[in-house]
């Protein structure tokens, strides 16, 4: 059925709010377009999404549901109006929009083979929304997110859909940043921890909110977890990833070199923390094991080399 197609077009590797979902005056062009055309199904499609784009944009709304109602889409058309009209100031457009949505409910009490209202829907999926988030609970089959992607796959409209999205990817964000702090913190985590970082910043990215450092932190923990899988190859393509995303971290390039060195090459780990840790202990260390394996001479003067710059630091 065209008006179930529409309304339930939000696939799950589809953006859900903000600029993922496309751009806003180029979706109200189209829409707009469609509409002069006569395509009234198609540019609903167009509506809608600006809609989710930008949800504080108010006469999109009213666009839309003139574009349902010409659809025969009249309870979608009904809908889209009454949320126009909950938060339009006065004004001409909001007084004929008054008098377009009265004639819209006129019709829908007449109206056979409408979708079901879903308004009540609306009010328990947002009421778990926030009862998850509460709860601390993001990610899941009954996580916030996936609340909140139901609700838009349901077709819910309203400003306050921006708001639900920002708190949501708020949450996401600062979930994934905890788990990176106690990865650096040396807290043992499971690999399944360190990798939900991924898709916790994609439901931030989805829900329009975005972190910088998201790139370089993603990459370490995944380089954590396959280093702790003992999967020493790509725990290096990582941390190396993560080194160019974000040089500022010097912890990324050690454990690149770290994990060079448990796959057994030394000098190449050595060469790593030399080029991007010149001056950090633990480089120093790794140079002196290393000469104590090859020549005890050459050894014993680098570790007498290490304990006496410890000991007296050179002034700066």
């Amino acid at each position: 059925m065209v008006v179930v197609a529409l309304w339930a077009s939000v696939s799950l590797a589809e953006a859900l709010v903000g600029p993922g979902v496309g751009n806003a005056d180029t979706l109200i062009s189209e829409g707009s377009r469609l509409y002069n055309k006569k395509q009234y199904a198609k540019a609903a499609d167009q509506y809608l999404k600006a809609t989710r784009v930008a949800p504080a944009t108010l006469n999109t709304y009213l666009q839309l549901g003139r574009a349902m109602v010409q659809a025969k889409q009249l309870q979608r058309g009904c809908y889209a109006y009454r949320v126009y009209l909950k938060v339009s100031p006065e004004t001409p457009d909001r007084k004929k929009a008054s008098a377009e949505s009265d004639q819209c409910e006129r019709q829908l009490k007449n109206a056979k083979g409408q979708p079901p209202d879903l308004g009540q829907k609306y009010v328990e999926t947002r009421a778990a929304f926030f009862a998850q988030l509460d709860k601390g609970v993001v990610m899941g089959p009954a996580g916030a997110a996936e609340e909140l992607r139901t609700l838009v796959k349901d077709g819910f409209l309203g400003p306050d859909l921006a708001d639900m999205a920002q708190k949501l990817g708020s949450a996401a964000v600062l979930e994934a940043e905890g788990i990176h702090k106690r990865a650096l913190a040396n807290e043992k985590l499971a690999a399944e921890t360190l990798r939900s970082a991924r898709p916790l910043f994609q439901i931030a990215a989805d829900s329009g909110v975005t972190a910088g450092n998201s790139a370089g932190v993603t990459a370490f923990l995944d380089g954590l977890a396959e280093f702790g899988e003992r999967d020493f190859k790509r725990a290096t393509q990582h941390f190396g990833e993560a080194a160019k995303a974000d040089p500022a971290n010097k912890e990324y390039a050690f454990y690149r070199a770290l994990s060079l060195y448990h796959a057994g090459d030394k000098l190449a780990a050595l060469k790593a923390l030399e080029a991007d840790l010149k001056d950090d202990p633990r480089t120093a260390v790794l140079r002196t094991s290393l000469a104590l394996g090859n020549s005890p001479e050459v050894g014993a003067s680098e570790l007498e080399r290490l304990l006496f710059s410890t000991r007296f630091p050179p002034e700066k």
